[in-house]
This record gives structure tokens, sequence and C-alpha cells, in this order.
């Protein structure tokens, strides 16, 4: 399913989302907010429980965002959830950070205090005001923790687990609300109103990212295979199963990979499906670049394998021109190569550019040759780190594009390789006339 073909389900999402902000900010006024005064505490007190209110509604919006709720990807696409994702949730901590400081203000002239005898009033006489606190802390450690200069610094485990603190900020600032929320008080339609959002935020990734996996895991009894090196730095995991023609996904889609091994069963990494569907055995090929997928090599056949999904919109349903460009670079190559096995019929023409560093980074060359041939498409390899006769040198820039792609404008672009490069890749494509919404591209950083 192309999420571009759905816009309709996609804007019944974003006023979803608006209306649960709408129906907040309405019981709201009905609770407290109709009382407010002209008095600077009372804007205050008004403000701040708004505030906190639509913020803890967006956070559990987080929740739901990346809970992969099949519905809400095959509508919005993985790729848009994650920067909803990530928008949200610094609108979320602004709007709990400003809860915090509109209430200890307004509270501090009602009471007649300083700041910091209202604060102390606040963790010695309130309810759970304590437990609040500690939530607001984790969320901005959370939120620090994900901005990128950061980010890049930590392993994809440490910032996994760290992210699980997401929900016990959440579970904190639950009692919170319901003990001292003065517009939950007499509101029994606004308590179950909001006690529901928590059932169906935390049902939904409860059975999509835990249940779910393990009916996998029962269903099919994944393992794995074989090991098959494809250059010294890139290997093949071949994995095998029951049932697996039941298993229904497509080419370039991804799925999130943990084996369940005594070294590995805590560490999951999603990795592109490296062949198009065939009922034998799924496979994915990874560069070993971090201690991970170095780890890959030492798996044993046997293995017991889990799996959470299949995932993405990268895949060839995308495409409606009859002409089709499929970009690639360095380990980028893996879901092009599933595309390259099973492009829709209506795509004629197909030229295919793969960038490495030398030949030696070349993987699944023999099978891409092979799939070309009967497809009849056109291979290119570009070489970065070297110059070798019958290769082109140098990068995806302009030049070797009208060099080897003329009529470039007129094609559609699948695109994949590490973000600096897609982005790279795709101002040359829209400088030489490629309209941006005939390029598609799917990113896989956390």
């Amino acid at each position: 399913m192309n999420p571009r073909t759905f816009p309709l389900g996609r804007q019944l999402w974003y006023w979803l989302y608006a209306a649960g902000i709408v129906i907040i900010a309405a019981f709201w006024w009905h609770a407290s907010g109709h009382d407010t005064h002209a008095a600077l505490y009372s804007v205050e007190l008004a403000v701040g429980n708004l505030t906190g209110l639509i913020g803890t509604y967006q956070i559990l919006w987080q929740v739901v965002l990346l809970s992969r709720l099949p519905v809400l990807e095959n509508t919005i696409g993985m790729e848009k959830l994650t920067w909803l994702h990530k928008w949200n949730g610094y609108s979320a901590l602004i709007l709990i950070i400003l809860h915090a400081v509109f209430l200890t203000l307004g509270y501090a002239i009602l009471n007649h205090f300083n700041i910091l005898a209202q604060l102390s009033d606040f963790m010695l006489n309130w309810n759970d005001v304590l437990k609040a606190t500690i939530a607001t802390l984790l969320l901005i450690g959370i939120v620090f923790i994900s901005i990128g200069i950061v980010r890049r610094g930590l392993k994809y485990e440490t910032w996994y687990y760290v992210h699980l603190f997401t929900y016990l900020a959440i579970l904190l600032a639950f009692s919170h609300q319901l003990s001292v929320g003065s517009d939950f008080v007499g509101q029994r339609l606004f308590e179950a109103f909001w006690l529901s959002l928590y059932v169906l935020a935390f049902g939904a990734i409860g059975f999509f990212r835990f249940l779910w996996p393990v009916y996998l895991v029962y269903k099919h009894q994944f393992r794995v295979e074989k090991i098959v090196h494809e250059t010294p730095d890139m290997l093949s995991v071949y994995v095998s199963g029951r049932h697996l023609e039941q298993l229904v996904y497509q080419p370039g889609q991804f799925i999130i990979w943990r084996f369940l091994t005594p070294e590995l069963w805590w560490q999951a990494h999603p990795f592109s499906i490296s062949t198009a569907p065939n009922g034998r055995y799924l496979r994915f090929t990874s560069k070993q670049v971090g201690d991970f997928t170095r780890s890959l090599s030492g798996l044993k056949p046997g293995a017991l394998v889990s799996i959470d999904g299949p995932h993405g919109h990268f895949t060839p349903a995308r495409l409606t021109r009859p002409k089709a460009l499929l970009i690639a670079g360095g380990s980028g190559i893996t879901p092009i190569r599933s595309m390259l096995e099973q492009l829709p019929a209506g795509i004629q023409d197909v030229v295919v550019l793969y960038a490495v560093r030398t030949r030696a980074d070349l993987a699944l060359r023999d099978e891409i040759e092979a799939l070309a041939a009967r497809r009849g498409a056109v291979v290119h390899y570009l070489l970065s780190g070297e110059t070798v006769a019958g290769f082109t040198t140098g990068v995806v820039d302009q030049a070797n594009l009208r060099a080897l792609v003329p009529d470039v404008s007129s094609r559609e672009v699948m695109l994949c390789g590490p973000a600096p490069m897609m982005d790279a890749v795709t101002a040359n494509l829209e400088h030489l006339g490629l309209a941006r919404n005939f390029i598609h591209t799917e990113r896989f950083a956390y």
C-alpha cells in the first residue's frame, strides 16, 4: 500500500489528533477554564492546567506513532511517522515544562510564597508531584539524547533502552494527574476519556510491538539457516521457517530482527529484506560496521529468530512511471536488489546505479547482473575510491547522472543509501529537472 495514494487517510489521522486536543480543551473549559479571571495567578493556573493536559496527550501520541500500528503505517508511512514522532516529542516536552512553570508561578502568587517555597510545598504536601517531577526530568533527558548531535555518539542499543524510560515517565505522570488534577474532580466522563487514551496507546504498543512478534515466532518458527559472506565486510543471513508463503511482504521493505541467542536476544535491529518473497526463506544483507553486525558472523544454523514487521513503504508499488532508475549507495543495494527481482509489470525501462568505494565492496553483484539480464535492465557501477577499466569513477553527481542516464528527468527514482548520500543525490536529481514527488527514499536513522 502506498501512502501517497491515500491522502484522505493521512488527513483523517491528522484530524483525529486535532479532535483530541479540541475535546481536551472543551473538558478543561467546562471543569475549570471558564472560572479564569483577570488576576495573574488565575491566568497562570489556567495555562498551567491546559498545557499539562495537552502535553500529556501528545506524549501518549508518541507511544502510538511508533507502535507499528499497521493502519497508521499504511496511511502515513514509516519515514513520515518518524518525523512526526520527533517534532511531536519536542512540542510535548515544551508544554510539560510550561505546565510546571505556570503552575509554580500561579500557586506561588496565590499562596504568597517565593518560588523555592512553592516548590518545597509541591514536593512535601501534594500527592504524586514528586513522581511527576521525576517523569519530567526523564522526558527532558530522553529528548536531549534524541537530539542528533548527541545521538550520533551513541550505540543504537543505548538510544533504544534509554527511550524505554518514556513508558516509566508516562506511568509516573498518570497517578499525578488523577490525584491532583483539578480538571478531573467530579468529571467522570473526562476521567473515562483520559483512561481510554492510556488504554488505547499502551494497548497498541503492547500488541504490535510485543505480542504480535511472539505470535509470529510461534507460527513460523524462524531459524537461522546459513551465513554467507558477500564481501570482506558484508554478509547475508538466511532465515528459514514454516509457512513462509503466508508471510506477506513487498520487495524493499524491512524487518526488525532479533536473534534469540544468549548473546543477542536483548538487541533488535532493522535490516531490509534482500530478496523478493519466495516462500522458502528470508534474507537480509548487512555491512559489518558495529558490535551487533560484527557478531552476526558468529550465528549458528538453527538459532531461533524473532521478527517485527515487515515495515516500510520503500517498495516498487510507489512507481507510477514506466521508466525507473534504481540508485544504491553501499549497503543500500539490499532493497534495490529485491525490487529488481520483482518490479511491477508496467515498468518497461530500468537503469540501476550502484555506488561503492571499491570493486571489493560490490555485494550481491552476481545476483544483480543475473536479475538485470532477465529483466533487460542496464546496470552501472560507480567507484569513488579507485579507477578501474569498465567502471565509472566518482559518485552519483550531476555529471555522472547526465552521462549514464541522459533521460533522468523522465524517470522515477528509488534511492537508498547513507543519509548524506541520499540528500546529495536528491538535490542533484532535482537540479536536473526531476520533480521531488518522483524521488522515493526511506530513512532508517534512529
